[in-house]
């Protein structure tokens, strides 16, 4: 796996030792979410990386102009700061080496303009995750989620209608990958 574009591109990226240890994005999937997100720009933009594995998305963010990224991780953080250093971007890189309730919690009061979030499939966290990343406040005005899941669980949009518009969605065999935009203010 490597780092499909921007400063970075071409950068190798560790995976950990085994199977079924993390699902990485495949390079293709992660260059048509990019070529996505490049309509929208990634100047300047804070990222947050959910389920961070590898951290290659978020490290793809940097490497395509993003300012800075958190990650999030509990098992995988020495992999994370170890492809960081690959790219030359261990400056831009928090790692939250925590569960992904508490360590959102942690995040209160800053704001991201980028959200990826690729859970474990089958085990209904998607909805879970979306209630939660929406209660700590934590989305720019405008902000971006990137979910991937498997297309037997997309998020019921119906619990977060107020806050939430599917921008986009695409297929790419059991993978679906879903835009949703943030509506922070009132009136929009």
């Amino acid at each position: 796996m490597r780092i499909v574009g921007g400063k970075a591109k071409g950068t190798i990226l560790l995976s950990p030792a085994g199977k079924n240890t993390t699902r990485p994005t495949l390079g293709r999937v992660r260059e048509s979410i990019f070529n996505v997100l490049a309509n929208v720009g990634l100047e300047e933009a804070k990222v947050l990386d959910i389920f961070a594995g590898t951290g290659a998305m978020g490290l793809e963010a940097l490497s395509r102009g993003a300012a800075e990224a958190v990650f999030i991780d509990r098992t995988t953080s020495d992999i994370i700061r170890k492809n960081a250093e690959r790219c030359h971007m261990s400056g831009q890189v928090k790692v939250i080496v925590r569960d992904v309730t508490p360590a959102l919690k942690l995040l209160g009061g800053k704001s991201f303009d980028y959200i990826f979030m690729d859970p474990p499939y089958r085990k209904g966290y998607i909805n879970e995750i979306l209630k939660e990343i929406l209660s700590c406040g934590i989305c720019s005005d405008d902000a971006i989620i990137v979910a991937e899941h498997s297309v037997s669980e997309a998020p019921d949009l119906s619990f977060f209608e107020d806050r939430l518009d599917l921008w986009k969605e695409k297929k790419s065999g059991a993978i679906v990958v879903t835009y949703l935009r943030c509506r922070t203010t009132e009136g929009v």
